[in-house]
Formats: C-alpha cells, structure tokens, sequence
C-alpha cells in the first residue's frame, strides 16, 4: 500500500461560553489603556479575579466591542493624563461611557483595597519589577502601589493608610514608614520566597512569561501583563525569563524549580513564539528519507517541557496561553474567568476526510462509539454529509465538535466559509500545520478558549490515534485538558519506539505526529464530558503494591469498517497503524493496543510483560512520577482480538529486570501507513 500523508483535522469542542447576561449589580467591566502597564496591572490583580478587565487597543476596538455586548454587564473606562486625546475618545466611543481620569494611583490603590494591611511598592518604570510586584500582590492579597518621585511626598500619603506591611521592590522609592513594617526586596528569589509563603499551599503549577514581548518596534504582544493574574487565579507562582531561546527558558524554569523545593504538575506558559520560542527540531521523516512536508520544511515546533524530541516522555502539563496582543488576549481570559459555561450534552463527530483516509477514519469511527458506549450523547455525520450548513450548526449548537477532514475545510475567514460569530471554547485542531494558519487567532479571538494543535504535517492513523488516546484520558483518566494532551502524545512516543522495536521503518511518522502537537490555552482546563457510565465493561488498570493489573472485557464495541480495515475493540483499547491480515486475504484488522498512564510507585519506574506472550513498552517521568505503560499481545489472530482476562504486569525499578526480551516480530502482524496527501498551511 503506497504511503500518503492524511492531514486529518480534529475539533474536539467543548460546549459553548454563554454570554454572562446580567443585572445591573453585576460588577462591571473595566477598560484601561493596554499600554498604560501600571494602571493595567493595578486593575487586573484588584477587579480581574472577579469581573472582567479588558485592556484597550485601538486596532482591536471591535473585539472588545463585541466582549461587551455579549457580557451584558455595566461598563467603566479609566485613563490616565498622558493617554492620547485620540486613544481616550476611541476607548470612550468603545466603551459607550466617559473614561475617568486617575493619575494619583496610590489614591486608586486606597479605592481598590480599602481593606488591605498589606501594600507593595513597585515602580512605575521596570517592567519587570512591576510584574513581579503584581504576582506578589496577588499571592498576598495586598494593594499594588506602582508609584515614582519624591520618597519625602510618598511617605507621608503611605503612613496616613497605616499598613502593616509594605514591600519595596527595587526601582521604586525607599522609604521608612512608623509603625508600618518595611520590607525591600532586593532579588528575584527573595520576592519568589514571599510569594511562595503568601501562597500558602504548594503550588502545583508554575507561571511563565518574557517581559521583555513589551518590547519591539512592530506590535509587541505584551501578553505578560496578564501573567500576574494567570498566576493569581492559579495560585501559582510568577517566573519571568530574561531570554526567549528554548533552552534557557527551561533551564530558568528548572532552576527556579529546584531553588525553591517545588514540585508542579503543570506549567503554564504566558507569550507567544517571539516570547517564548518553541524548540525547533530537524524532521524525523525528511531525515529518514520520507517525502518532504509541503512547502520544503524541514524543521518542526516542538513545545517547551516537551523531552519528546530527546526520546523521553513529556513530563510536565504544558499550555500556552496565546493572542496576537494583550487586549484581545484580555478578552480571553476574561471569558475564561467571568463566562457563564452553556449545558450543550451533545457530541458533534464531522469527519470529511478523503476516501483514501481509510484506516484514520475507521479509528476515528471506533472512538464515536467509544463515546457512545460511555454514556455521551454523540452524532456523526462523514463525508458527502459534511457540508457548509452542517459545519456552521455543529459551530453554533455542538457541546463538543469533532472535525476529522482537511485544514483547508476550516479556514473559517476565508469568503463563503463557515461563520465564527459563535466558536466553542476548547478546540483540537488535529491535522497537518494547524498551528501556522489563522483559524487558531480566529477562535480564540471569537470567545474560544484552548486549542490543541500541530506544527506539522500529521499522517492519518497517527491523528485519530491521538484523538482516541486524548479522549481516553480525558473520559477514564479524569485528566484535566494539559495532562490529557500529554498522555495522548505520551501514547504517540510508546507506539513509535514499539514500532522501533519490531523495526518497522515508518515509526518515524508515528514519532512526527508525537513531537508537532501543542496545547494554546489553560492546562488546568476541563471538557465538560462528565463521568462515563459505560454500558459495556471497559477495560481497567489498577495497581496493587508492585503489579499493574490489565483487565481486558470481552465484550466489544460495535464493528467499524472502511474499506478493507475493520475493528471492534474492546472498550478502552487503544489503535494505531498496526494492522493484522490473514494470509493474501484484502481485509485488514486494527491491532488493539492497551495503554494508561499511571503514579509509579516508590522505586519502580518500567513495568513488565505479564507472561512471554506480550509485549510492553513504559516510560518513566521522572519529575511527576508517572509512568506510561504500552501493553500489546503477540500473535493473536485477526477474527478474535485480545484475549480477555485479567493479567498482571510487575513493576520494577530497572526495565532490564523484567528478563523478557522482544521476540520476532509474528509473520501476520504488519504495520500499514496511512494513505496521505500534502495539507495546506497557512
């Protein structure tokens, strides 16, 4: 069978942000100028937790407009004396009420927290130092004071608030204040060890932005200024890297990591690729002789915290927050915090994928009945039934889309495509290069909230094997949306090195399709799918002491059949391109492959195959401790599957304990890659 690339594209759409309509008690909606960073920080730590805080850009005025409109919440604007007559009479005619005017910013603190004991003074000139004091502010529950000039005018105004504690970070005016306790802050780390402490509980996830993107000659993205408040909604601390290179930002992460004894599940980042730039890695197709991706790439993006592309699995949860600036970025992560979520129960699967797209379509049709199987209310439409107006009703009514077809098939700005008047908050774009196009931008400015997507092209039984293993941790695994997509491209790299292992030559595109996806958005998130109520036994993983039991059902999903490929998995069993045939017979069985990702207990990280007649491939998280388990059984004939029963893989503390060595690869077990063609970025 030739191999032809499929670039299948799958939304995986959570139900819809209804626009919160309100009363007239509701707070408001404040609007600052983006670029006035004191008063924008000072708003977003003081309001933002608990209403919506936009951050005001003239070339995105209709963005915000709409923001308004949907919220149906009262609005105030505020400025400050320097802000351009022009900028002001915009914000005024956006905002649809006068801006007032606040240029003593200590007495707007005192309006902001009028119960705060605790106040940090930072200034009004170092970004930097500004942010941090933000964070700080945050995690301290205190007043945020940006503030310059004459320490000798500043003190008195200070002592009349009669605080018990202020911070001083560098940059801003030393003062010494009776009876208010002073503190300077004179490094990174020293600030961090407060706010760690103000903190309080360990925090399972870390922040992490450039301040350095509110720099630059050609429309810097500023996304920084919300980091501070991502922090403070994630009781998390704030880290700020001095260098955009892949490298050093994990290297600072790490570091800051280690220095203060944490231990984070999740980390989330805050900036784009000029910000925080991704790794960026040759591409193991080209190199191993495959075609060449559509238009002569030959590197891939590979996220930060990946390991994947170092042959480890990824470790942390990983998100990236991401808008073409701060104030349509501030319309994103007001929605996230203030949107009212819809009770869309419906699933949505549109799959017009090209009929040579065969064996992706029959893994993709296994997971709608996995779905099913587990309680969820799903409809799918494929092919000739994917149209125009069924694209734009799934848009508007879905509580979870799935798309499988071509990229080019969503360009939703292009002339006579679907409409993104309405878009749904969490998005998977599962296809070839789906983060260099505009959809992305488009639905995150629209009201969306995470995407998960690639920076390559993605062959088809690689993508819906994602999919599957996405959902599959998201259903049974109870895994929020970052962890979710780290398992699922955890799956990716134990298919790629079994496939190494039984050396089949096209691991490598398995191994592509690992290392291209990356989540935008919140890694925390959640899909609202609920808890699974299977009608059939699905298959379970549970650890008892040192052993990892598999119990396999033997009662199976519906039979899917696309052309000459068929399957009928077990629940929870787990697909590839490994394919079983009979003979010179046509026909193709999908090989079920097993999978979980597990807390490895003290001193085990592998797990073993429980008799001669499997084959396991774990690997081992070192930071998280988790362990991901690959689990297959040789031999088994094409009509029957897997066997059922229960069996018992040992868990030890070095792989070479296990004693199993791989066998030959059995004469009917084949790897077939998916038909492909070339899909179209942006």
């Amino acid at each position: 069978m030739s191999a032809r690339l499929a670039c299948v594209v799958v939304l995986a759409i959570g139900s819809a942000v209804a626009a919160s309509r309100g009363t007239a008690q509701e707070p408001p909606v404040r609007i600052v100028p983006a670029d006035d960073a004191p008063l924008a920080s000072m708003l977003l730590i003081a309001t933002g937790p608990t209403a919506p805080v936009l951050l005001f850009d003239a070339e995105d005025a209709d963005a915000l407009r709409r923001y308004i409109a949907a919220s149906g919440r009262p609005v105030e604007c505020l400025v400050r004396s320097g802000t351009p007559p022009g900028t002001r009479t915009l914000l005024e005619a956006t905002a649809g009420v006068p801006c007032r005017r606040v240029d003593d910013l200590l007495a707007l603190a005192r309006q902001l927290w009028p119960q705060a004991r605790t106040a940090v003074l930072a200034s009004t000139s170092n970004d930097a130092w500004l942010l941090r004091a933000a964070a700080l502010a945050g995690a301290a529950d205190a007043a945020l004071v940006p503030a310059d000039g004459d320490p000798a005018r500043l003190a008195p105004a200070l002592a009349a608030w009669s605080l018990d504690t202020l911070y001083v970070v560098p940059g801003a005016p030393s003062l010494k204040l009776t009876p208010t306790r002073v503190i300077h802050l004179k490094t990174p780390d020293g600030l961090a060890h407060v706010t760690l402490r103000r903190l309080g509980a360990p925090p399972s996830a870390v922040v992490v932005a450039n301040p350095a993107d509110r720099q630059g000659l050609f429309s810097p993205s500023s996304l920084s200024l919300l980091a501070p408040l991502i922090a403070l909604t994630h009781r998390a601390p704030l880290v700020l890297v001095e260098s955009a290179d892949a490298d050093a930002v994990e290297s600072e992460v790490r570091r800051f990591i280690a220095a203060h004894q944490l231990a984070p599940t999740h980390i989330y980042l805050v900036g784009d690729e000029m910000a925080l730039r991704s790794h960026r890695v040759s591409d193991p197709v080209l190199e191993a002789g495959g075609p060449a991706a559509l238009g002569g790439g030959r590197d891939l993006r590979v996220e930060l915290f990946s390991e994947i592309q170092r042959g480890r699995p990824q470790d942390y949860a990983v998100g990236r927050f991401v808008a073409e600036d701060a104030a349509l970025g501030s319309a994103t992560l007001a929605r996230q915090l203030h949107g009212a979520a819809d009770a869309g129960e419906r699933v949505v699967f549109l799959s017009n994928a090209d009929r040579e797209f065969q064996l992706g379509e029959t893994i993709a049709r296994t997971t709608v009945s996995e779905l099913r199987n587990a309680g969820l209310k799903v409809q799918a439409r494929y092919r000739d039934e994917v149209t125009p107006d069924a694209i734009q009703q799934a848009l508007g009514e879905a509580g979870i889309l799935v798309w499988q077809g071509h990229a080019r098939d969503l360009t939703l700005a292009d002339h006579g495509a679907p409409s993104a008047e309405r878009t749904p908050p969490f998005v998977v774009l599962q296809g070839c290069y789906t983060l260099d196009r505009s959809d992305p931008f488009l639905l995150l400015e629209r009201g969306t909230q995470a995407i998960v997507a690639t920076s390559a092209a993605i062959y088809s039984a690689s993508g819906t094997a994602f999919a599957r293993a996405l959902f599959d941790a998201l259903l049974y695994g109870d895994a929020d949306l970052g962890t979710a997509v780290r398992n699922a491209r955890n799956y990716l790299l134990a298919v790629s090195e079994l496939k190494k292992r039984r050396r089949h030559g096209d691991w490598v595109k398995t191994y592509r399709a690992a290392l291209a996806f990356a989540l935008w958005g919140d890694p925390t998130a959640r899909l609202p799918l609920g808890a699974p109520s299977p009608a059939l036994p699905p298959t379970q993983w549970q650890v008892d002491g040192h052993t990892l039991d598999l119990s396999i059902p033997s009662q199976r999903l519906k039979t899917a059949s696309v052309g000459p490929f068929s399957a009928a998995p077990v629940p929870r069993a787990m697909l590839s391109g490994l394919v079983l045939r009979d003979g010179d017979r046509p026909e193709r069985q999908v090989k079920e492959l097993f999978f979980d990702v597990l807390p490895a207990p003290a001193d085990a990280t592998a797990a073993c195959p429980p008799a001669p007649g499997w084959e396991v491939v774990s690997l081992f998280a070192p930071n998280t401790r988790t362990l991901s388990v690959l689990a297959r059984p040789l031999g088994d004939a094409p009509a029957q599957g897997a066997p059922a029963g229960t069996f018992r893989l040992p868990l030890v503390a070095d792989a070479a304990r296990c004693g199993v060595s791989p066998g030959a690869t059995p004469p009917r077990a084949v790897v077939t890659p998916a038909a492909h063609t070339l899909g179209r970025g942006r």
